[in-house]
């Protein structure tokens, strides 16, 4: 409301609508946050952070190309936008196309060599690639900067279930679990893990856990490693 009053008062107010935007986009309105940066962008067109959310929003939507022309227009402006590159990173590695999405992780810990969510994807992307030593590694750092990252331990998890270190792949997701009770991913690697190891009721017990919290989490999409 504050912002729509901002707006309605200075209609050039590129800063309102794209913080309108941000807040549309923590309600889960992606249509309208999507409405509010291009709104954004079309009172400024130099406005690198507005094309970058307006690229998160488009990744959200499914709209991956469309996501990428404005990571890259984000990035034409303001080459050091690290986060830009992370997200370019994640779009990448959704349309499969892993080499480019590692050049873009990489490029975003250059700008930023703290960028622990950058670790993390950039660690998925590597598992993708087979490259398993090394997304073990990327887990490794983001875990070092962030002790308490549930997912980084997830997916180090399934990296170490690949590699058939089970015993620590098991002692990840337990991490994971013990960090953030309600990290449903965790309990799904768990899940699989335990099928493989023939622990029928204990996977079962990882699976229905996961499933009760799903049910509990509006719009949650798994991001599981199985």
């Amino acid at each position: 409301a504050s912002y729509d009053q901002a707006a309605a008062l200075k209609p050039d107010h590129a800063s309102a609508w794209n913080n309108r935007g941000a807040t549309l986009r923590e309600l889960r309105r992606t249509e309208e946050a999507l409405e509010s940066y291009e709104r954004a962008i079309a009172v400024r067109p130099d406005y690198a952070e507005a094309h970058g959310n307006r690229g998160v929003a488009l990744q959200e939507l499914g709209r991956l190309e469309e996501a990428l022309a404005s990571y890259d227009r984000a990035i034409a402006l303001r080459p050091q936008y690290s986060e830009a590159h992370n997200n370019r990173g994640a779009a990448l590695q959704k349309l499969g196309r892993y080499e480019e999405a590692l050049a873009s992780y990489d490029r975003a810990i250059a700008i930023r060599p703290d960028y622990i969510e950058a670790y993390n994807g950039r660690g998925v992307t590597l598992r993708e690639l087979e490259r398993l030593e090394e997304a073990l590694a990327s887990y490794d750092r983001a875990i070092t900067l962030r002790p308490d990252y549930a997912e980084a331990y997830s997916n180090r998890g399934a990296v170490l279930r690949a590699l058939k270190r089970y015993a620590e792949a098991l002692g990840c997701f337990q991490r994971a679990i013990d960090i953030d009770p309600h990290w449903v991913d965790a309990y799904v690697n768990q899940g699989a893990l335990l099928m493989e190891l023939k622990s029928f009721d204990e996977a079962l017990a990882s699976y229905e856990r996961a499933l009760t919290l799903r049910r509990d989490v509006p719009g949650y999409v798994a991001q599981g490693s199985v």
